[in-house]
C-alpha cells in the first residue's frame, strides 16, 4: 500500500510539473505596459470606445483593424470625428466586407490593451485582425524598441485569447519624418517580425512602400504630417494590405473597387 501511495504521489508530482503555471512570468504583463484609457486627443475617447463595442455587437465584423490615429483617420466606421483622410482607399481595401475601424488617435499599446480587455472584441470572431500600433510609444513616450515590442507581444497574446480562431496580421511600425526615430522603428520591427508563427500570427512591413530613396524617411508627397499618411499614402498602404489579405483569407474580395457593390 505504501509502495502504491508512493507511486501515485510521484506520478502526481510529475504531472503537476508538466502543467503550465498560470502565474508563469511568460504570461505576466511587461512592467512598461499599463492598461488604461486616455484623453490626450480632442475627440471623446470613451465615447468612441463604446461606439466600437456597439458596432461590433451589431455587425459581427469579418475584419477589424486596431491602431492609433493612423488607422482612426483612414476611413470606415465608427468614424467619430469624421476625419477620413483616406476613405476611398479604405473602401477599396475592404470592399463589400463588414469591417470595424478600431483606431484611436494618440493610443499607446497600453490603451489598446485596455480597450480589448474591456470588451471591444467580445463576442466576435473576425477572420483577420490587423494590428498597427507602437508609433506613439516610440515617438511620444520614447519607449525603447525592446519595451515597445514586449508590449505589442503582450497585446497580440491578449487578442489571440479573445479571438482564438482569428488570424492576426501584425504590421510593422510605419516610417516617421523624424530621422532620429528611423533606427528605433527599424529595431522594433525586427523584434516584431519574430512574433509571427505562420499559423495564426503573421507579420508584414507595408511601411517600406512609403520610404523615399534614402530608405529612411517616408516620401513627403505621401505624408499629411510627421506620422500620418495623406490620401496618396493610404492608397499605397491599401495596395500592400490587399495583397496580404488575399494571401491570408480565401474569402477576401476587396482591393478591386471603391464601389461596395462591385
Amino acid at each position: 500500500m505504501n509502495s502504491l501511495l508512493y507511486t501515485f504521489t510521484a506520478l502526481l508530482g510529475a504531472a503537476c510539473l508538466a502543467l503550465p503555471a498560470f502565474s508563469a512570468p511568460a504570461a505576466a504583463l511587461p512592467a512598461t505596459l499599463k492598461p488604461e484609457p486616455h484623453q490626450r486627443d480632442p475627440y471623446d475617447w470613451n465615447a468612441r470606445h463604446e461606439a466600437v463595442k456597439k458596432r461590433n455587437r451589431a455587425v459581427k465584423p469579418e475584419y477589424v483593424m486596431i491602431g492609433d490615429s493612423i488607422t482612426h483617420h483612414w476611413g470606415g466606421e465608427p468614424s467619430g470625428d469624421s476625419r477620413k483622410a483616406g476613405e476611398a482607399s479604405w473602401e477599396k481595401l475592404f470592399g463589400p466586407h463588414a469591417v470595424t475601424n478600431m483606431g484611436f488617435g494618440f493610443d499607446y499599446v497600453d490603451n489598446a490593451y485596455y480597450r480589448v480587455q474591456d470588451g471591444e472584441l467580445a463576442g466576435i470572431s473576425p477572420r483577420v485582425i490587423i494590428i498597427l500600433l507602437g508609433t506613439n510609444n516610440l515617438g511620444h513616450r520614447k519607449d525603447a524598441p525592446q519595451a515597445c515590442a514586449d508590449n505589442i507581444k503582450a497585446f497580440v497574446r491578449l487578442v489571440h485569447q479573445k479571438c482564438p480562431s482569428s488570424k492576426i496580421l501584425l504590421l510593422g511600425i510605419l516610417p516617421r519624418r523624424e530621422k532620429n526615430l528611423a533606427e528605433p522603428v527599424k529595431q522594433t520591427n525586427k523584434l516584431l517580425a519574430k512574433l509571427q508563427n505562420g499559423k495564426n500570427v503573421f507579420f508584414a512591413d507595408p511601411g517600406k512602400a512609403l520610404l523615399s530613396a534614402d530608405g529612411v524617411s517616408p516620401r513627403n508627397e505621401l505624408m499629411k504630417d510627421v506620422v500620418r499618411p495623406n490620401a496618396k499614402g493610404y492608397e499605397v498602404l491599401e495596395k500592400e494590405l490587399s495583397v496580404l489579405l488575399k494571401k491570408l483569407d480565401a474569402k477576401y474580395r476587396g482591393g478591386k473597387s471603391a464601389d461596395k457593390h462591385s
